[in-house]
């Protein structure tokens, strides 16, 4: 099961927000008001009931608490903090947590003394509005959380807004003139190709025959070599 702390990639963002008091929401949210908006099976809601232990609806940034412009696809960002009982949560609970809000969502996840931000990149579906496309989840490293935190971007609106929040957290450079969408994508088919490589290393190991040991190896170096490509 893929968690937040498998993350393969170079974490880039090392910083930690000061949101404004303006934008303060502080709503504990029950875990069953959530079920009743996102329907998750009962192997979810166990890991719910096991990883996490508060969630607090934190912030609302919004034209009306943030002073800035809404966007196509971006009216608000919301803010929710999550108390965790470990130092993993898995995917599926953040997904269940992001269908039930409709609404670009930044994860401030809090355990030990430490915090970290987790965010998929979350977009109306072209095809039906009232969905929403997300992608697979970014996160930055684990940092103190009484370490001094940074103003927001200084952008234009709600959507320059959000892109500040993912670009910060994504762990690849950007290419000249690629759109957030299209590094997102590069993120997802690195881990893709991490994977099948770390499957393709394991065989070679086991394998006993030379020429055919060999052969994987060939796949893999081939392999790397793509891995470097979507890197740089």
């Amino acid at each position: 099961m893929k968690n937040i702390s498998e993350n393969s990639c170079p974490l880039v963002v090392q910083k930690l927000y000061k949101f404004p008091a303006a934008a303060k929401f502080g709503k504990i949210v029950s875990k069953s008001k959530i079920y009743e908006h996102a329907s998750p099976n009962t192997k979810v809601k166990k890991l719910f009931a096991d990883e996490i232990e508060k969630i607090t609806w934190a912030y609302k940034l919004s034209p009306a608490t943030i002073n800035l412009p809404a966007s196509d696809g971006v009216q608000e960002i919301q803010i929710f903090a999550i108390t965790l009982k470990t130092d993993t949560l898995s995917h599926e609970v953040l997904q269940t947590i992001d269908k039930a809000i409709p609404s670009p969502i930044l994860f401030m996840l809090s355990y030990n003394g430490k915090c970290r931000y987790v965010a998929a990149y979350k977009r109306p579906s072209e095809a039906d509005k009232s969905k929403w496309v997300i992608s697979n989840y970014l996160e930055t490293d684990w940092r103190g959380d009484s370490q001094e935190k940074s103003e927001l971007p200084v952008v234009l609106n709600m959507a320059a807004l959000y892109q500040s929040f993912l670009k910060a957290i994504i762990p690849l450079p950007f290419r000249k003139g690629e759109a957030l969408d299209g590094v997102v994508l590069r993120v997802d088919q690195l881990r893709i190709k991490e994977r099948e490589a770390d499957k393709l290393e394991s065989r070679m190991n086991k394998e006993k025959q030379f020429n055919r040991r060999v052969e994987l190896n060939r796949s893999l170096n081939e392999l790397n070599q793509e891995i470097e490509n979507l890197k740089h």
